[in-house]
């Protein structure tokens, strides 16, 4: 026997109570569970573990299902989340492109789309305009989907209050309201996050945060970004943007990156620092891709530009998880495919983990790899949008 009840809706649902919310991330991230082994885990009582599922039921975000290899006493009643209980357009900005999906309660993607962006004007991409363009997805996006409950937009910067795009270079923007504008032309709830963190608060649902609560994330690409969840809470503003982690020395003879710092970790990373180093030492414009392409056709050069990348993100990931005290790093983004296999990366792994011939305490470092596409990017700020709808900050 299943109970469900799932109202229509035109207008988003009001937000989950601290123990439901509770209860459904439990339900996204571990799968089905028993009222019992609920209320075990998040010490919630039998009468306040069964109100709870009452409400989920009502709501149409889970159903009951009875548990047919019961056989003796009171039949096990089992709970799971109804994928469809949801639905939230993420959107990724970057300075060009607006890149949209609409996903389901679990952060499956329903249907993409994307738009071109407002030229700059001054160096700087009009807001009104923007908007607009997300708006236009938005309602596009809409049509896939039964109905809709919020909107989640990412940036690369910072963002402050879940609204205010404090700094957002590469769109030249400074201290804009972008949720205040969207949530009025749309009527939907909004949030506007960094787009690491919203990757960070995805993989806290659907990825590392399964089996680890504490975990760093690193993405490589056309910037060096840098996202933390400490004991299952996600930061959702780090104190300097990354900046200190990114530029950490790691060789004193090494090139120079964009602010003067030698060998410092964004002069390997940064892929427009890398790019212009390539380019310098060859008297032509290099790609990361046309690199990766020679190094493949067995370039010496290519290699040793792409090992000398690979040790510099060998570094920062150890001491990202020393400093945080995880053993779990994800490392993601566009280029990160072309480093995170290197021997060279492992190698720097391996002897910055090797002990001290004193040292009783071993550590273990979990490395896991997700190459990015926009789509990706923008289900990250979509996750992040149904967390929001559903009642977290």
């Amino acid at each position: 026997m299943t109970v469900t009840s799932r109202p229509a809706r035109s207008a988003p649902e009001r937000s989950l109570s601290a123990g439901e919310f509770a209860v459904t991330q439990q339900l996204l991230v571990h799968g089905p569970a028993t009222r019992g082994d609920l209320g075990d885990r998040l010490n919630l009582s039998y009468a306040s573990m069964s109100r709870v599922a009452r409400s989920l039921i009502g709501g149409g975000i889970a159903s009951e299902d009875l548990d047919p290899a019961t056989a003796i006493g009171r039949p096990r009643q089992i709970l799971t989340a109804i994928p469809s209980a949801r639905h939230v357009v993420g959107c990724k900005l970057t300075g060009d492109t607006a890149y949209g999906v609409v996903c389901d309660l679990f952060g499956e993607v329903q249907g993409t789309a994307k738009a071109a962006l407002p030229e700059p004007v001054d160096g700087v991409v009009p807001v009104d305009g923007t908007v607009k363009v997300i708006a236009q997805l938005v309602t596009k996006l809409g049509r896939k989907v039964p109905s809709l409950d919020g909107i989640g937009v990412s940036v690369g910067g910072v963002v402050a209050d879940q609204s205010v795009v404090l700094e957002g270079s590469f769109l030249g923007w400074s201290e804009v309201d972008l949720a205040g504008p969207l949530r009025e032309r749309t009527g939907l709830p909004v949030i506007v996050t960094n787009d690491v963190a919203a990757l960070a608060r995805e993989q806290l649902w659907f990825g590392a945060g399964r089996t680890h609560s504490t975990f760093g994330v690193i993405t490589v690409g056309a910037g060096l970004g840098i996202g933390v969840v400490r004991e299952g809470v996600p930061v959702e503003q780090t104190i300097d943007n990354g900046h200190l982690l990114a530029h950490a020395p790691v060789d004193v003879t090494g090139p120079v990156c964009g602010l003067g710092h030698r060998g410092c970790v964004a002069a390997y990373l940064n892929r427009e620092d890398f790019e212009a180093q390539a380019s310098a030492a060859v008297g032509r414009p290099v790609t990361m891709a046309g690199l990766i392409a020679a190094r493949a056709g067995g370039d010496p050069d290519a290699s040793a530009r792409l090992d000398a990348a690979a040790r510099a993100l060998g570094h920062l990931i150890a001491t990202f998880a020393g400093a945080l005290q995880t053993t779990c790093i994800v490392l993601a983004g566009e280029d990160v495919a072309a480093l995170a296999d290197s021997a060279a990366l492992n190698e720097v792994i391996a002897d910055r983990l090797r002990p001290g011939p004193r040292e009783v305490q071993r550590c273990e470092l979990t490395i896991l790899t997700t190459p990015l596409t926009f789509t990706d990017w923008a289900r990250g700020a979509a996750v992040t949008g149904t967390q929001y709808a559903l009642g977290t900050s």
